[in-house]
């Protein structure tokens, strides 16, 4: 994990929880921000932007034209076409945003535009295109990227994977899955209470920690993307959660906002998981889309089955490609009830 991130899919940070959260585990937040827009900020998002916690990215051409002929490729190449392009659901792209050249692959999905100028595509195409540009900005930049929508986290990894999973995600024999690592109670649930000057004020004395933490977490998915033994998948979960619990604990302590015993929201990354690390959690039979919880506070599920492991990458290899989540729902605390994000990459997939 770096240091700072890159929000996506939006321009605006509406959710100025979200943006709490995130200034508590990474030193920066970045936004693409067209050079003709003005973000609608609130106060708080501006005080973070003064305090220099929020950064504008100013897009270059190399950004977009590096995507270009990827995205074109992407939607012409395709087996078969996501249900997700063909909904009749539409969402907003600035043009600033788009290579001109790129313009003749989505006029076939546009339905006209804004009065500010917004190109009206089907949602998932902004989305996927999003992604596209996401990564592009990241890689180059050296971020990695979170959002604040549970489903352009599970959407992105068709995106992120390459579209490497075919109509029949829930392969259960497969060599390998993509998986959501959930972590609970990391972060205040009531952080909407706290102000921002204190959020800050914490982010800036738990430095250390949240670095120590980022390096646990790094650490364990890449164990879990490698192992190929499911005797050591045991070794692995035994061994490295303690290590990942003990980081969590003193950034936490660090921060003074949660005890240990606290109920607050939980963070999610995806993770490229072998089949031997379900082996040693579920034994054998076991599905892999049950979420299993190997902790008191971390839970792990397939969200879909690679259609070929080795084309995956950890999130050594490839850190700008992968997605993370901070969801501060209620109903998502304390309960065991989580996203359905296998449910939501189906949806997009299959109708």
């Amino acid at each position: 994990m770096r240091d700072s991130i890159l929000y996506y899919p939006h321009i605006e940070i509406q959710n100025e929880k979200w943006l709490k959260s995130a200034i508590l585990l990474w030193d920066n937040v970045y936004r693409i921000v067209p050079a003709s827009y003005t973000p609608k900020d609130s106060d708080d998002v501006l005080r973070a932007c003064d305090n220099d916690l929020v950064r504008a990215v100013s897009l270059e051409r190399e950004d977009m034209s590096r995507i270009t002929q990827d995205f074109q490729d992407f939607l012409n190449g395709m087996q078969y076409k996501p249900a997700g392009l063909e909904y009749d659901e539409y969402a907003y792209l600035h043009p600033e945003k788009i290579d001109s050249t790129l313009y003749p692959a989505l006029e076939k999905y546009a339905q006209g535009e804004s009065d500010e100028g917004f190109l009206a595509l089907p949602r998932e195409v902004v989305r996927g295109y999003m992604f596209f540009l996401s990564t592009e900005v990241a890689k180059r930049r050296q971020l990695a990227r979170c959002t604040d929508d549970k489903y352009s986290f599970a959407v992105s990894s068709y995106f992120s994977e390459a579209a490497n999973f075919d109509d029949f995600l829930y392969d259960r024999e497969a060599e390998g899955f993509y998986s959501s690592l959930i972590l609970e109670n990391l972060l205040p649930l009531n952080i909407d209470s706290i102000p921002m000057s204190a959020v800050i004020k914490a982010s800036e004395i738990s430095r250390d920690e949240k670095a120590a933490f980022k390096l646990e977490l790094s650490k364990f998915s890449e164990q879990l993307y490698k192992c190929e033994s499911i005797d050591h998948g045991k070794t692995i979960l035994n061994d490295f959660r303690n290590d990942l619990e003990r980081a969590k604990q003193d950034l936490k302590a660090s921060q003074g906002f949660l005890n240990k015993d606290d109920v607050g929201s939980f963070f999610s990354v995806g993770v490229p998981t072998s089949a031997s690390v379900y082996g040693a959690l579920l034994g054998v039979g076991g599905d892999p889309f049950s979420l299993y919880s190997f902790s008191t506070s971390m839970v792990i599920g397939a969200i879909a089955a690679y259609t070929n492991y080795k084309n995956a990458k950890s999130l050594k290899e490839n850190p700008s490609g992968a997605a993370y989540l901070l969801s501060l729902e209620k109903e998502f605390a304390g309960t065991g009830r989580y996203p359905s994000f296998d449910r939501y990459l189906e949806e997009f997939i299959n109708d």
